[in-house]
């Protein structure tokens, strides 16, 4: 056991539910715990058996506090590596607190839930991709997310990585197991911006000319009343954010001031920060009215689009924006000639009725449709879910891809096994093995 000191946690929000969970992780879990429980058999817990409840009271100065169920983990049992105890209490804010107190009284020490997934991997009983998606579980937007995290916490893409590592340990043929390794990396590596996508929520927004209908659609996505609809240009002057979900996908929707010249001060406010957060939308839905003609708000609205799409074009695929054209009011007479944009890159054209709810189910599948594949989601599918994942993978592609050109081109390699070992150290760092053995 390589931590000495007892630690305990509230791993629930604090009165967000009906139930409050405390966890005490460490050698003296068990003595601590059991120092404040009072049950009527008078059970000591310190002989308790693993993976057993119990009923009872904490105690403070002799004082009930609240009502409790007590579940002890042994550590060859515990997710920590230690022995743990789970204080299931009542979830109100001062029940939680209170008993949170009478453990640290009795010799806790109170941490951030976190370091119970350190402690985990310092003992060696998950490793780095573990301990990353135990950390990203707590904080998934969606049932989705959490099944996917879920996975990997299990082990879904540490085990595809380690069955990567032992191929290549133990292969007959090199040149094939360079070849099998690249392409592996290659498919693990298509699931990136799926994996981004479920734990850093999308950042969606929607612009247009004012008065075109924003905060009608946004209402609509949301299914619910959450920006204010008002016949008058110029209503939405700061930006709303809201998150929301399509098919277990989470977005961060927002919805922007119209951009037009104005001279009222507090509405060129809006118009900045509607500009700024396009610069950083990963989404964009352009809006027009399909009841009035383009005018010249939408002709700079789209070539500043245009230009931040241009900007993106040579960058990462998972940096450059999707933008949605978005067509609004068809219920009414139509006096819109998209041509008269001066654009011919109008990809993903909706025709809805915002207020009337006309179209909003064929826009919803555009603005996911490069993740429709994982909404059908497999059990146990290796994702990778972050930055680091994605970029010690990426290396050893990097690597892979190196000498099978070296292989075309028929070059004479005689160091095949430092080949293997740089990929193979790779996949380590991956994992969170600091040196191939």
């Amino acid at each position: 056991m390589k931590n000495k000191e007892t630690i305990a946690s509230i791993t629930t929000p604090i009165g967000e539910g009906g139930i409050g969970i405390i966890q005490v992780s460490g050698p003296r879990s068990l003595e601590i715990v059991n120092s404040v429980f009072r049950r009527k058999k008078n059970k000591d817990l310190r002989n308790a058996e693993s993976k057993r409840l119990y009923y009872g009271e904490i105690h403070l100065n002799g004082t009930a506090v609240d009502e409790v169920i007590v579940n002890v983990l042994r550590k060859e049992d515990s997710f920590t590596g230690e022995d743990l105890v789970e204080v299931n209490c009542h979830g109100g804010i001062q029940a939680v607190k209170k008993t949170l107190e009478c453990i640290v009284s009795a010799g806790a020490k109170e941490t951030h839930w976190k370091e119970l997934a350190n402690r985990s991997f310092t003992n060696d009983k998950i490793d780095l991709i573990q301990k990353e998606a135990l950390l990203e579980i707590p904080q998934a937007r969606t049932k989705l997310g959490v099944k996917v995290l879920l996975d990997q916490y299990n082990g879904a893409l540490s085990s595809f990585i380690n069955d990567l590592i032992k191929k290549l340990e133990f292969t007959n043929d090199i040149r094939q197991q360079l070849y099998y390794t690249y392409d592996k990396l290659e498919e693990i590596l298509e699931t990136t911006a799926f994996g981004y996508a479920i734990t850093s929520p999308q950042k969606l927004i929607i612009t247009g000319k004012p008065n075109v209908g924003k905060s009608t659609l946004i209402n609509a996505l949301l299914r619910e009343d959450r920006s204010i609809v008002h016949s008058e240009p110029g209503t939405t002057r700061d930006a709303v954010d809201s998150v929301f979900s399509i098919d277990g996908i989470p977005l961060t929707i927002v919805d922007t001031a119209g951009i037009r010249e104005t001279n009222h001060i507090v509405e060129e406010l809006g118009v900045s920060e509607s500009k700024r957060q396009l610069k950083q939308a990963d989404k964009i839905i352009l809006m027009l009215d399909n009841s009035r003609p383009v005018e010249r708000e939408d002709k700079e609205l789209m070539k500043f689009i245009m230009e931040r799409f241009q900007v993106h074009k040579t960058d990462n695929d998972l940096n450059k924006p999707n933008v949605v054209t978005v067509v609004n009011k068809t219920d009414l007479p139509c006096k819109l000639d998209l041509s008269a944009l001066g654009t011919k890159e109008l990809n993903s054209i909706c025709r809805i009725s915002a207020s009337r709810g006309d179209g909003i189910s064929e826009l919803e599948e555009n603005l996911i449709v490069e993740f429709k594949k994982y909404t059908g989601y497999a059990p146990e599918k290796p994702i990778i879910f972050t930055k680091r994942q994605q970029e010690c993978l990426s290396k050893a592609l990097s690597v892979s891809e190196q000498y099978i050109h070296l292989i075309k081109e028929d070059k004479d390699l005689d160091k095949y096994s430092e080949i293997l070992s740089d990929i193979k150290q790779n996949l380590l760092n991956c994992v969170g093995i600091s040196h191939a053995q």
